[in-house]
């Protein structure tokens, strides 16, 4: 028997994840990282981009390109601050606020499909493994950026 890996199952799965979305999500013009996006300014309207990024542990680069792009497709709208006119705040629009309840369907929907034929007890466990998996990585992420910083 092969040898198990768990970086190359999660890549399959994190690659059957991204055409599933990129399928769903296509009539919005909207992949799945603008979809997070997306809910993560609903939930949080009027931060700021850096705040954004920050959250979505983004680059500048990447979380302009999603903004413009959320903004163009007339998701999203940008205004100046109250406190500091030169910082820009953001806002979901009526048109996504429309749109979230189905795209939390599809998000649901794909979380199903993964856990189809797990009993209550197999579906916590798996959500517990993810979450130790996830913190993890995160620790190892957070001691390369540590080591990098120091050079």
């Amino acid at each position: 028997m092969k040898k198990l890996s768990a970086g190359r199952l999660i890549n399959e799965l994190s690659r059957a994840a991204h055409v599933y979305f990129q399928h769903e999500f296509k009539k919005y013009r909207i992949g799945h990282a603008q979809v997070r996006t997306l809910f993560y300014v609903a939930q949080n309207e009027g931060k700021t981009q850096k705040e954004l990024a920050e959250y979505l542990n983004l680059d500048k680069s990447s979380i302009t390109s999603q903004l413009q792009l959320l903004e163009r497709n007339g998701y999203i709208k940008r205004k100046a601050s109250d406190e500091d006119a030169r910082k820009q705040v953001i806002f979901v629009t009526e048109r996504t606020r429309k749109i979230l309840p189905e795209m939390q369907h599809v998000l649901e929907s794909w979380t199903e499909t993964l856990l189809a034929g797990f009993d209550e007890e197999e579906r916590k466990q798996v959500f517990r493994t993810l979450i130790k998996m996830s913190s993890n990585a995160k620790s190892k992420l957070d001691e390369i950026y540590s080591n990098h910083n120091q050079i």
